[in-house]
């Protein structure tokens, strides 16, 4: 399948201050990927929503054509939901960074406002046999370092459970870490093959 123009990129937090702007714009991945010639959308969305499936309805309405959904870190759980309540927007899933569930003392770190969110078995908001229920393609990526939010034995548990899932290589950091700038070009360079 050739690659999609239309790229969206669903940042990354849960219950915390974070916006698209942080999280895509001001490390360089938006002006990088446009000056390829994708047409780039990056929406801001909630990252205290009442629900997951809530979370993806909302981004559904700000995505006008079938795209490359590319998502990181907790927007990982949205960007899943996304493809499987709204599959027809959803042309590919690229999953950079992917945060861990099921983890009490990860789980402890999240303010309780988001406490309804957290349950889930690979990924928070959806369950495994959900996720085997994806056919479309997917790539997945690990955060390097590895961190206790972004944990490999969640990139495992996906590739596991999604076998037409390939791994981008190396790992980046994830952002805001200050880290990726130095390697933003190396980061989009593995990226793009996946869009």
């Amino acid at each position: 399948m050739a690659p999609a123009s239309s790229v969206v990129l669903v940042h990354g937090g849960l219950g915390e201050a974070i916006d698209a702007d942080r999280f895509w714009v001001r490390p360089g991945i938006v002006r990088a990927l446009g000056a390829l010639g994708f047409s780039v959308a990056a929406p801001d969305r909630d990252t205290s929503p009442s629900s997951w499936a809530a979370g993806a309805d909302a981004l559904a309405g700000s995505i006008g054509s079938p795209s490359s959904v590319v998502a990181g870190s907790n927007g990982v759980s949205v960007a899943v939901r996304l493809a499987l309540q709204h599959p027809t927007l959803v042309e590919r899933l690229v999953l950079l960074w992917p945060a861990t569930a099921g983890d009490t003392r990860v789980d402890a770190a999240y303010p309780a406002e988001v406490e309804h969110l957290l349950a889930g078995e690979t990924l928070r908001g959806v369950t495994d046999a959900e996720l085997a229920t994806l056919t479309l393609p997917v790539a997945v990526m690990r955060s390097e370092p590895e961190s206790r939010f972004h944990q490999r034995t969640t990139v495992e548990g996906l590739l596991s459970l999604l076998p037409q899932a390939v791994e981008i290589e190396p790992g980046f950091p994830e952002p805001p870490r200050p880290e990726l700038s130095g390697q933003l070009d190396a980061f989009v360079t593995a990226l793009v093959p996946h869009l």
